[in-house]
């Protein structure tokens, strides 16, 4: 009985091999407009007119199709509607951001359901993500210094300005209760790191895709098993 439950796990991981998990970008939900000034410590930085938007996704693994509503934790690469590419999923943020923990908090709390009716809310997310995501820094607060430039405490690792929009001031408060609220959390959580296309990399849904199809068979293995076992001990 122990072979046949190995047979069952050794067909689900053998399909996930050989076939490459893609990315589809179906919608962003929002277009809150900004400017964005990022400066990683490693050689990466620039200026960059963003619009603040929680993207509508599509992935794609060799054993499974699942859309849903996700956050960029890329400052590197752009993505349009439309577009497909390859990703790599990992299963833990804190290996690859310094605050790795506390973006997977922030997502899983205020990010996962749909804020097409809530563009305040996805841009302040989408803010939060941005700043944790670089690694030489430690934001806890999120406020308007001179100029009417937002940051948390350092403007020369990551600002925004907001054009005089008239949301600004809520947005970046939602940012600064996002940032205090995580502060410490010991969350994990996934992304789909899209580092070899060139595409952007995104937050995971909750759970994972892959840990979702895994999760499945194993149940389903694990339940022919048990009835077959109970068969047998009926036949006895």
């Amino acid at each position: 009985m122990k072979s046949f439950a190995f047979v069952c796990l050794a067909v689900v991981v053998s399909t996930s091999r050989g076939r490459a998990d893609l990315i589809t970008v179906d919608a962003f939900n929002n277009n809150t407009p900004a400017t964005v000034s990022f400066n990683d410590g490693a050689g990466h930085s620039g200026t960059m007119s963003e619009n603040l938007t929680q993207f509508n996704v599509t992935f794609t693994g060799s054993s499974t199709t699942v859309t849903f509503d996700t956050f960029s934790v890329d400052l590197l690469h752009t993505a349009t509607v439309g577009q497909t590419y390859s990703v790599t999923p990992r299963s833990d943020l804190a290996t690859a951001f310094t605050n790795g923990s506390r973006i997977a908090f922030i997502y899983q709390n205020f990010g996962t359901q749909d804020l097409t009716s809530n563009p305040n809310q996805a841009a302040a997310v989408q803010l939060a993500v941005w700043d944790l995501s670089l690694n030489n820094h430690n934001p806890t607060f999120f406020v308007m210094g001179n100029g009417g430039i937002y940051s948390s405490g350092d403007p020369s690792v990551f600002s925004v300005t907001f054009g005089g929009s008239v949301d600004a001031a809520q947005i970046a408060s939602l940012v600064n209760g996002y940032l205090g609220a995580s502060i410490g959390a010991p969350t994990q959580g996934g992304w789909l790191d899209a580092s070899v296309s060139g595409g952007e990399s995104v937050l995971q849904q909750v759970p994972e895709p892959a840990s979702l199809v895994l999760g499945i068979a194993a149940a389903f293995c694990f339940s022919i098993w048990g009835l077959r076992r109970h068969a047998g001990w009926l036949l006895l």
